[in-house]
């Protein structure tokens, strides 16, 4: 037998309500922190950013690795500081950290770097970037779907399928422009000690099989 139904007064509704707003409003703050900034923040003069290589501290590798990204014209005027940490440091470990301060931000092509260090012999095993709370990375390509495309063209996978555990968690979405030339990756509003590792995008386009010929930062807005 079902008891006789109880309606909540009008002042509970209003307190249910309200705690509701406060709750969604609380996790707004929380997760969307760029959409309550009062003021604009300048861009930064410089970026971070981190290559890890395991054979740094061999002899002549790190003048080698310096050689190699001194190639790129938006190195040439970056301090490169040479950092271990954790494992790095064991003995018989020749692995480190080369922190580097970019100030041609705009000119960053991650692609190029990758490039410019493979033909000196190197590869970085993790290519971390930060110090910008919102940006994004354009990397032109070929083989892409255009917006329109609907047959005869294999469209971009979706972010969910690309991540792979905790593999980018950065990357908020990705899509092509209007020509179909561009691919868009999309970056999470980041805190000013985040970074992003470049090499797990790489590793993402290699199993969609697609290699851009640059891929670059964007921090200028849309």
């Amino acid at each position: 037998m079902i008891g006789k139904l109880t309606f909540p007064s009008p002042t509970q509704v209003l307190v249910m309500t309200l705690v509701w707003t406060a709750t969604c409003f609380g996790i707004d703050y929380v997760y969307n922190p760029q959409l309550w900034r009062q003021t604009v923040t300048a861009a930064p003069a410089s970026a971070p950013l981190s290559l890890h290589f395991h054979h740094l501290r061999c002899t002549n590798c790190l003048e080698e690795v310096k050689a190699a990204l001194g190639t790129l014209p938006w190195l040439t005027d970056s301090s490169m500081e040479v950092r271990t940490s954790g494992e790095d440091n064991t003995v018989g470990n020749y692995a480190g950290w080369l922190d580097i301060s970019v100030r041609q931000i705009d000119q960053v092509d991650f692609i190029a770097l990758d490039q410019a260090l493979r033909q000196a012999g190197y590869v970085a095993s993790q290519i971390e970037f930060g110090g910008l709370p919102h940006y994004r990375l354009e990397g032109k390509a070929r083989h892409l779907c255009s917006p329109e495309a609907k047959d005869g063209c294999e469209p971009l996978p979706d972010v969910g399928t690309i991540r792979r555990g905790d593999r980018l968690k950065w990357l908020d979405s990705m899509n092509t422009d209007a020509t179909g030339s561009t691919v868009v990756f999309h970056v999470r509003y980041m805190q000013p000690n985040e970074r992003i590792d470049v090499k797990e995008l790489f590793a993402a386009m290699d199993e969609y099989g697609m290699y851009p010929s640059t891929l670059q930062v964007i921090d200028v807005p849309e």
